[in-house]
């Protein structure tokens, strides 16, 4: 399932990722998104009750693609005396994997462990 950008911009209120970068942000995110559910979201999102949220999530999750991109993990540069400053703290992995659960957490497709079993 492909997220639109007129969704990005109408839906999600985005306005961030120019649409020329949109396809391949979005289509590295809801790759992401599979992974981080274990192959449990399917091709075919529509009329799933949580279609909504799996949007939002990719379109947050191709936000902070973008602004890694743009960043390249600088938090501050000085041209001067040429010093620059990388964000060691919180890898770009976790804070996609968080954006994620925040939409898909209670949906049971993120959680870890083997279904039908129990």
């Amino acid at each position: 399932m492909n997220v639109e950008y007129k969704f990005y911009q109408d839906s999600y209120g985005g306005g961030n990722i120019p649409e020329k970068d949109w396809k391949r942000l979005s289509q590295k995110a809801e790759s992401r998104l599979k992974e981080f559910t274990f192959g449990r979201l399917p091709d075919q999102w529509e009329g799933k009750e949580w279609v909504e949220q799996a949007k939002c999530a990719v379109c947050e999750m191709a936000e902070l693609l973008f602004a890694e991109e743009k960043r390249a993990g600088k938090t501050s540069e000085n041209t001067d005396g040429y010093s620059v400053s990388y964000d060691t703290n919180v890898s770009g992995r976790s804070k996609l994997y968080e954006t994620a659960y925040a939409y898909l957490g209670n949906t049971g497709m993120m959680n870890l462990g083997v279904d039908g079993l129990c």
